[in-house]
C-alpha cells in the first residue's frame, strides 16, 4: 500500500506541476494529467487542514462551524 503523502510532500507536488505548466515545459494532454493530479493533491490537503482544525476545536473546547463564521 502506499504512504500517504504528507501535507508538506503533497504542496511541494502541487508547486512542481504549476511550474511545469506555467513554463510550458509539457504538452497539453501532460498538462491536463497534471491539472488534475493537482486537484487531488488539493483535495488531500483540504482534508489535512481540515482534519487540523477539527482536532484544534476539540483540544480548545471552540466549534469549528461557528468560529469560521465569526
Amino acid at each position: 500500500m502506499a504512504k500517504k503523502k504528507t501535507f508538506e510532500e503533497s504542496i511541494e507536488g502541487i508547486e512542481t506541476l504549476i511550474e511545469q505548466i506555467e513554463t510550458g515545459e509539457i504538452g497539453l494532454e501532460d498538462a491536463l494529467k497534471h491539472y488534475e493530479k493537482g486537484t487531488k493533491l488539493i483535495a488531500h490537503c483540504r482534508g489535512i487542514l481540515d482534519a487540523a482544525e477539527t482536532k484544534i476545536a476539540e483540544l480548545t473546547g471552540a466549534d469549528p462551524v461557528e468560529d469560521a463564521d465569526a
